[in-house]
């Protein structure tokens, strides 16, 4: 069994067809479709790639097959419906019980022939060499050429055709999808709003409250805090004593004057401890004597 040809992957200027024997001149050279990838074929290629779709041996397209469907009445390059052969080589081409001559089960088609023997195969041959690379065009190669044009020409239609169905797919799923983006933010945007709404109709929350700094504590008195207020009130009640023995010291100083008697704005505080002999003869060496007619009681005693 022949395995199917498959298309040369890089065919610069020339037919892209896998151990094409029509040489590298080839013409003409049809875009075809095959198993999903376009390429440049030429003819004999082409039925080479679709060996059950015609004749083998009379280069008729089968009216079976999907080009002759579409192809009009009485077209000439569609044979009449009829019983055909497979090869017993490959199974893949077939033939006519009226085109095949023997019996029908030893039916081996051209290209499988070729490859017992070791030869390359094609249905439009390269001209000989010495013909100046030119070939005349006769009634088989006329056909071989029509048959492989109807053939390419239905494997574009059905990629054609194949691919207008995807667009017409994928635009359904765009404007499913554009329509579903525009519920989704007609919702966003309705969501929105309601917020707004609530948001309004919500009393303003309160304003922060300021931030308090924390009291300094003030220490407890201690001992020394203690005498040092004892120290002062003992100050304050002082303070009218030492001025009253001032004015009497000045009164002293001046017989004439009488002294004035003024009692003290605030108690006196206990008499201290009577001074140093010291202290009594230098306040008698600074000041003169008192007379005594006009000495008056002090209600305190001064004490430097």
């Amino acid at each position: 069994m022949t395995p199917p040809f498959r298309p040369s992957p890089s065919a610069p200027g020339g037919c892209g067809g896998d151990r094409c024997a029509s040489g590298r001149d080839a013409w003409p050279l049809h875009h075809f479709l095959h198993e999903g990838v376009f390429c440049r074929l030429c003819s004999s290629c082409i039925l080479l790639y679709r060996p059950a779709a015609f004749c083998s041996a009379c280069l008729h397209l089968l009216s079976t097959s999907g080009a002759a469907a579409s192809a009009p009445p009485g077209d000439p390059a569609v044979a009449p419906p009829g019983p055909t052969a497979p090869c017993s080589a490959c199974g893949l081409s077939v033939a006519h019980l009226s085109c095949v001559q023997g019996d029908p089960a030893s039916f081996v088609c051209p290209p499988c022939a070729a490859a017992a023997e070791n030869m390359p195969f094609s249905f439009t041959p390269p001209p000989p060499p010495g013909v100046g690379g030119r070939r005349t065009l006769d009634e088989r190669d006329a056909r071989v050429l029509l048959v492989a044009a109807r053939l390419a020409h239905d494997a574009v239609s059905r990629a054609a055709a194949a691919a207008r169905v995807e667009a017409e797919r994928r635009v359904a799923e765009a404007a499913m999808a554009r329509k579903r983006s525009r519920e989704m933010l007609d919702t966003a945007f309705r969501a929105l709003e309601a917020e707004a709404r609530e948001a309004k109709m919500r009393p303003a929350p309160p304003p922060p409250p300021l931030p308090q700094h924390p009291k300094k504590k003030t220490p407890k008195s201690t001992e020394v805090n203690r005498d040092k207020d004892r120290l002062l009130k003992l100050n304050a009640m002082q303070q009218p004593a030492l001025a009253f023995a001032a004015a009497a010291a000045a009164a002293a100083a001046d017989t004439s004057k009488p002294l004035p008697i003024t009692p003290p704005s605030m108690p006196l505080p206990m008499p201290p401890p009577p001074p140093s002999r010291e202290v009594k003869q230098e306040e008698q060496g600074s000041a003169p004597p008192v007379p005594r007619e006009v000495r008056h009681p002090l209600f305190g005693t001064l004490h430097s």
